[in-house]
């Protein structure tokens, strides 16, 4: 309520005073012991008033918006390590850096209302800060909007905070105006200068200016007190890295002094690109640039000792086996997996000759065949790539590397890989992304089949994890009406209900003020094209237009198609980085099937990682060998990419960028 509230007024300066100063003039006690002393009146008062003319609805968004504000818990949502978050702020933990914003959003309240000045505006701003801390920027800007004459120290202070909610909000270039406006941040306390050096990194890199961002993550490196924190400025600082074109790389090395930081990071990056075809080189240039930069801290990204790592680093594979479905049900993504794997190969100007061999997977047992092509004499193998036949081939020995093409529910083999197109992976980087831009209260809307109860699972058990609440779940069947599903789910019928009953209260006609449910701030949408063209239609006309949709891959076809994907408008979702640069030309496939482009882009990276398993067991990340986005190795074998987010507008699909 509180959230929504503050969007109704959030324009207008006039409407965001009157909530602080209605929050200012009332401690928590004063505003909801009488509140929860009331509910069973609140009704009736409200209808009375309303009779008057002297309330109108607004006003009753601001009672309960000031009833909620003084609710504010204690607990700060940290970001996620694993997946570095667009606004990093440090986890604050005992003996590690204290937070300026560390008491509850009401106790700075309080404070201010008992002060005048400078003390004021300072209880305003660490307000602010503790609300776009726990992820509730709307309300921390409508505090900060009502900020004024500030000493240049706390201009400072709250130009950070609005760039954090700038980089929040998507707006890098905003955010670096403000950033670089500060004149003061020696006047900071420790965290707020890895704030400032953090935000600052993000606004950099959101603004195509790698170099940048990387300076100000070494300089960061020397802030953060936990290995923790500092693990992960390391990985995302490669990760800018992996952007740099070569050439680039090399014209910055050129530049930098010999034993500086820069130049051991420019270095590590340029031995990852000379030598990734040759991996007896790669690794005796790993070992004299060990050598050289003793004390450096990329030293903590490569394996220790990187002796450890020898045994499993593969040459270009002289014979490949694809054990994959190329008749039958699944002929079509089978064919498009070896049709993109092919397609890599040709393209490939190795001098290494390669034989490829097929093992149709539909004929036969599968374990079988995997075995004749051991025997065959396969030194690496790809495949296979349904659920149940990669479950059959994880539990067997591994000769030779083999990068299995879909999730597996137990740990895999000694030399082994997973591989594939993860629905699951993508519904928690749903759950990170949303979280992070400061929504809490998500609804779900899933199939009830086993697919969307296995995707929903993975975006709730994140979700929770990151701090957030699962307010309700709708799992649709096939045959399901729709509209009236939505229209119950959503809450519509109730607020029918109310208005009825308001009316027959006054006795006379009013006009009706339809509203949906108000406990929710995102939605999370799992559904193929056809079935979310059903679906936004009916959240905009039962008044959810205005709430975000977050959605996996499954819900864009592939290929542009305004006409129809116009009613998706709106929707963010994230896909392989490969679907967004070839959106024209694609093949028409059948929806259920409209991962086949993805299926090809699949086969692709398949051939490259005949070889470029051994970067990927060296360095936190890697370019993939066609361009199509960043590759890495996650502990459990599983080869995942960083994903690329795009978002639906007048039908067309457009990029937001990747995930970092």
């Amino acid at each position: 309520m509180l959230i929504k509230s503050i969007d109704l007024f959030r324009n207008s300066t006039a409407k965001e005073t009157c909530f602080v100063d209605t929050v200012l003039e009332s401690s928590c006690t004063d505003v909801y012991i009488p509140v929860l002393r009331s509910v069973s009146s609140c009704i009736s008062l409200f209808a009375a008033s309303f009779k008057r003319g002297l309330i109108k609805i607004r006003a009753f968004f601001l009672l309960t918006s000031t009833f909620f504000l003084c609710q504010c818990t204690t607990a700060v949502n940290s970001p996620e390590l694993a997946t570095p978050a667009p606004v990093n702020v440090p986890k604050v933990e005992k003996k590690k850096i204290a937070s300026p914003y560390a008491k509850p959003t009401a106790s700075y309240l309080t404070q201010a209302k008992n002060q005048e000045g400078s003390e004021k505006q300072q209880s305003l701003l660490l307000a602010a800060g503790r609300l776009i801390s726990e992820g509730q920027w709307r309300q921390g800007a409508a505090i900060l909007a009502q900020t004024s004459d500030l000493t240049p120290t706390l201009m400072d202070q709250k130009n950070l905070l609005l760039a954090q909610i700038d980089l929040i909000r998507d707006r890098p270039k905003m955010a670096l105006s403000k950033l670089t406006s500060i004149t003061e941040r020696d006047e900071f306390v420790p965290y707020q200068k890895i704030q400032f050096h953090e935000l600052l990194a993000q606004a950099y890199r959101g603004t195509d200016k790698p170099l940048e961002s990387i300076e100000e993550r070494i300089k960061l490196e020397s802030l953060l007190t936990d290995e923790e924190n500092q693990a992960n400025n390391r990985r995302t600082l490669w990760l800018t890295l992996t952007h740099v074109p070569q050439a680039e790389l090399n014209s910055l090395a050129a530049k930098a002094s010999d034993q500086s930081v820069l130049q051991g990071w420019l270095q590590l990056a340029l031995i990852s690109r000379k030598y990734r075809d040759n991996p007896k080189s790669l690794l005796a240039a790993l070992d004299q640039w060990q050598s050289h930069f003793t004390n450096h801290p990329a030293n903590h990204i490569l394996p220790n000792p990187l002796d450890s790592i020898a045994n499993k680093m593969r040459s270009q594979p002289k014979q490949v086996a694809l054990l994959l479905p190329l008749s039958g049900a699944l002929q079509g993504p089978g064919a498009a997996v070896r049709d993109g794997f092919m397609a890599a190969y040709k393209s490939n100007n190795s001098n290494t000759p390669m034989q490829v061999k097929t093992y149709d997977t539909s004929k036969g047992d599968v374990a079988s065949l995997y075995q004749n092509a051991i025997n065959e004499g396969a030194d690496y193998v790809v495949g296979p790539l349904t659920k149940s036949q990669v479950a059959v081939v994880a539990a067997l020995e591994h000769p030779v590397p083999t990068l299995l093409l879909n999730d597996a529910d137990t740990n895999i083999q000694e030399n082994s890989y997973l591989f594939g197109l993860s629905p699951v992976n993508e519904a928690i980087q749903v759950a990170i992304r949303a979280k992070n831009k400061g929504y809490s209260r998500a609804l779900i809307i899933a199939p009830g089949n086993d697919w969307g109860k296995e995707v929903t699972k993975a975006f709730t058990q994140q979700w929770q994890k990151s701090g957030g609440r699962v307010v309700d779940t709708f799992l649709y069947g096939a045959k399901d009406d729709l509209n009236k599903k939505m229209k119950d789910f959503l809450q519509i019928s109730n607020s029918q209900q109310r208005e009825k009953n308001i009316r027959e209260l006054l006795g006379q006609k009013i006009q009706p003020v339809i509203s949906r449910r108000q406990d929710f701030d995102m939605i999370f949408l799992l559904a193929y094209p056809s079935k979310a063209r059903q679906i936004m239609p009916l959240l905009n006309y039962y008044y959810a237009g205005d709430v975000p949709v977050y959605a996996t891959a499954s819900v864009y076809g592939g290929s542009a198609n305004p006409l129809k994907d116009k009613d998706l408008d709106g929707i963010i979702f994230c896909d392989i980085p490969w679907v967004f640069a070839h959106q024209a030309g694609t093949r028409n496939w059948p929806e259920q099937f409209n991962s086949y482009n993805r299926l090809y882009a699949l086969g692709m990276d398949s051939y490259t990682l005949a070889t470029q398993l051994n970067q990927l067991m060296l360095f936190p990340a890697d370019q993939s060998r066609n361009g199509e986005g960043i590759l890495y190795l996650k502990p459990s074998q599983q080869v995942a990419r960083v994903l690329e987010w795009g978002q639906f507008k007048q039908g067309l699909v457009h990029s937001l960028g990747e995930t970092v």
